[in-house]
C-alpha cells in the first residue's frame, strides 16, 4: 500500500474520531436539532476541540507494535500502559474506554495471558477491535496480516463476528488502494469475508445460515439504498461497520462522509473514525479540511509516530 494512502487513511481516521468525540452518546433525533458542522470543543466528554479518544489511542498502540515487530504480549503491555499512564492519549489521561476493553485490560493486569484475556460472551461484541484494525490493512502479505490481526484482536475481543468485521473493513481499505471504486471496494470486503469464513452456501449448513443471517444486509448490493432509519449507530461491532460503510457509500467527499457518520448519533467517535479512514483513503488527504486537520491535538507527535509505517 502506498505511503500516501496509508497517511491519508490514518489521518482520516483520527480526524473522524475527534469530530465525533463531543457528540458521543447523543441521540439521533437530538443531533437533527443541532447537527455537527465542524470540529467542536467540549460536549459529551468536555474535551478541547481536536481531542481524539480511545479509538486513536489504541490504533497508535497497534502502529507502534507493528513498527517494532512486537508480539501480542508486547501489544498488551502497550494497552496497559495506555490504560494506567495515559500513553498515546491526547491529554495524558483516558476519558473514554469500552466495557469489554476495560475488563480485558484488568484481566491482563492480573496475569491472565493475552491469548485468553479477551471476552467470548455474546454481550461483548463491541467495536473495540474494529476501532484499531486499520493498520493491519497496510501489510504487504495481506493474509498474514489478517492472521496477526486476529491474534491481536483476541487481547480484548475473541468473538468471531469481531474478527469478521475487521477483515471486511481491512479488505475495503486494501481494495481502495488498488484503485477500486467505492462499491467495488465494498464488494471486495464482502468477497474476502466469505472466503475467510470458508462458509458453504447451503441451507443444510447451520453455520452458513447463522453467518448469512448476521451479514445478510451488508453483503447485499442493495445495502447502499437502505434509509437512514434502518442504520443503527450503536457500539455493537456490526452496527458500527454497517453505519460506516453506509456513510461512505452515500457521500461524495471526506467531510460529507464524516459529518454524516457523526450526525447518526450514538457511538459517534468510532463510527466517524471508521468512516473517515475509508473516506480519506479514497479521496486523499488533501480532501480532509485543513482547519480540521490542524486542530488535532498532539499532531506533531502523531506525525513522528506514523512517518514510516
Amino acid at each position: 500500500m502506498s505511503q500516501k494512502i496509508k497517511q491519508a487513511a490514518i489521518w482520516g481516521f483520527i480526524v473522524g474520531d475527534a469530530m465525533g468525540v463531543p457528540y458521543e452518546f447523543i441521540d439521533r433525533d437530538d443531533m437533527k436539532l443541532e447537527p455537527a458542522m465542524g470540529m467542536k470543543a467540549f460536549g459529551t466528554h468536555h474535551q478541547p476541540a481536536g481531542t481524539w479518544s480511545d479509538d486513536t489511542s489504541m490504533m497508535l498502540c497497534v502502529i507502534e507494535n507493528i513498527k517494532n515487530n512486537g508480539s501480542p504480549k508486547d501489544l498488551a503491555k502497550l494497552f496497559i500502559r495506555w490504560f494506567d499512564d495515559g500513553y498515546h492519549t491526547a491529554h495524558g489521561e483516558v476519558f473514554d474506554i469500552g466495557i469489554t476493553t476495560r475488563n480485558a485490560i484488568v484481566k491482563l493486569k492480573t496475569g491472565i495471558p493475552a491469548s485468553k484475556s479477551g471476552a467470548t460472551d455474546e454481550f461483548s461484541a463491541g467495536n473495540g477491535s474494529l476501532m484499531r484494525c486499520l493498520p493491519y490493512a497496510f501489510g504487504e502479505d495481506f493474509r498474514k496480516s489478517m492472521y496477526e490481526m486476529i491474534i491481536d484482536n483476541n487481547i480484548t475481543h475473541r468473538l468471531p463476528i469481531c474478527n469478521e468485521c475487521c477483515m471486511f473493513y481491512a479488505k475495503v481499505i486494501q481494495a481502495i488502494q488498488l484503485g477500486k471504486g467505492k462499491e467495488d471496494a465494498v464488494r471486495a470486503g464482502a468477497a474476502f469475508l466469505k472466503f475467510g469464513r470458508r462458509i458453504v452456501d447451503s441451507d443444510d449448513d447451520e453455520a452458513a445460515v447463522v453467518y448469512y443471517a448476521k451479514f445478510k444486509r451488508i453483503l447485499s448490493d442493495d445495502f447502499k439504498f437502505l434509509p437512514e432509519a434502518a442504520i443503527k449507530s450503536t457500539g455493537y461491532v456490526l452496527h458500527t461497520l454497517e453505519a460506516a460503510i453506509w456513510c461512505f457509500l452515500n457521500t461524495n467527499n471526506y467531510s460529507e462522509a464524516v459529518l454524516k457518520a457523526v450526525n447518526l448519533g450514538g457511538d459517534t467517535d468510532t463510527i466517524a473514525a471508521v468512516t473517515g479512514g475509508m473516506a480519506a483513503a479514497y479521496y486523499g488527504i488533501d480532501n480532509i479540511p485543513k482547519e480540521w486537520l490542524e486542530q488535532i491535538v498532539r499532531k506533531k507527535d502523531i506525525e513522528n509516530l506514523i512517518a514510516v509505517i
